[in-house]
């Protein structure tokens, strides 16, 4: 089911050329985590405090449970909307304690009612035993939950999150993204957060909204869009990847890695360049008398802990060498200056030219 549906929004700040926003587009479903992603002055910030209110737009329409927030006619106040936020800094009241941090906004109701909420918030969180503590008595992790739970406590349609791990300690980062999605997928709260990194994409988000210049240049699910990216930047942007060039010969894509599978819908016609993208982790070891197996030169090993990152010149007959880089799971002991390498099933994606 549609909650939110922001549709066409644009927004051009004074004394600048180009719009934060062009066009912009989202929907979020019921109970949906969904990331806008992307890098410093894209746009997706600008899109949150439109969201929430903060911002006005120049043009366009916002819908929540088919309610207008606004449009050309008219434009709700963020108190109205029914929208928690998180701050990326938490914005907690540092002289009051977490339950004074989380009944703060429930005013509206009676105090047996606020009771309840903050109880239910609490719970929710983790944060039992933890109420009579100030914000400089948490750790960075404590602190969000806390914010977290005074976004929830209310019951917002939606829940806004502006950066939310920037804060954390790296050592914390997997814990708490696990953390922040179990309690929002407990609460059945749908969520939009604004991230560059790929990594928090990635750990919570159900869907993600790629943002470049102001628009939204890719939509889909984090494992689709990282290994279908639609083009060269956004390949990039998710992680190493091999951008190699080919054409389509029989319709078969020619590369100098060999002849791959050409994917589904792939208009381009036969003496066009297409570019293709091929993760390192796409590659396996295989036998020289292994179908498709790519003889390679190794030139450089980098042992990464998780995974060995190596660094290597093809050299198929016939075809022009590459280097590559290729990530493998064993160790730099077993592999030998020439080894045979293999892509694969779907290890690949034809990017746009743009």
């Amino acid at each position: 089911m549609k909650i939110l549906h922001a549709d066409n929004i644009s927004k051009t700040y004074t004394g600048t050329k180009h719009p934060a926003l062009e066009n912009f587009s989202l929907t979020a479903n019921k109970g949906e985590i969904v990331a806008l992603l992307g890098e410093s002055g894209c746009g997706k910030t600008t899109a949150l405090r439109i969201i929430a209110g903060f911002e006005t737009a120049d043009k366009g329409k916002l819908t929540i449970n088919d309610q207008t927030l606004f449009d050309d006619n008219r434009m709700m106040p963020p108190e109205k909307r029914g929208i928690g936020i998180v701050f990326q800094d938490y914005a907690l009241f540092p002289h009051k304690t977490v339950w004074e941090n989380i009944t703060f906004g429930l005013f509206k109701l009676s105090k047996s009612e606020s009771t309840k909420a903050a109880e239910e918030a609490i719970a929710l969180t983790g944060l039992t035993g933890f109420e009579k503590r100030y914000p400089h008595q948490l750790s960075g992790g404590q602190k969000q939950r806390v914010a977290l739970a005074r976004a929830l406590a209310p019951h917002p349609r939606i829940l806004l999150l502006d950066e939310p791990f920037s804060n954390i300690d790296t050592m914390k980062k997997n814990e708490i993204r696990e953390d922040v999605r179990a309690i929002l997928k407990k609460s059945g709260t749908t969520a939009i957060f604004v991230t560059h990194d790929t990594k928090d994409v990635l750990a919570i988000a159900d869907r993600v909204v790629v943002m470049q210049n102001g628009r939204n240049i890719q939509n889909g699910t984090p494992l689709h869009v990282y290994h279908h990216p639609c083009n060269a930047y956004l390949a990039n942007f998710f992680g190493k990847t091999n951008i190699l060039q080919g054409t389509i010969v029989n319709q078969k894509l020619n590369t100098p890695l060999g002849e791959l599978q050409l994917p589904e819908g792939i208009k381009q016609s036969a003496d066009e360049t297409i570019s293709v993208s091929i993760r390192p982790t796409a590659f396996k070891l295989a036998d020289a008398d292994t179908d498709g197996a790519i003889p390679a030169e190794i030139n450089k090993i980098r042992f990464m802990g998780e995974y060995v990152e190596i660094i290597c010149t093809t050299a198929l007959p016939d075809k022009p060498s590459a280097e590559i880089l290729v990530h493998l799971a064993t160790e730099p002991a077993n592999l030998q200056k020439k080894q045979y390498l293999k892509i694969g099933e779907n290890g690949y994606s034809v990017l746009n030219n743009d």
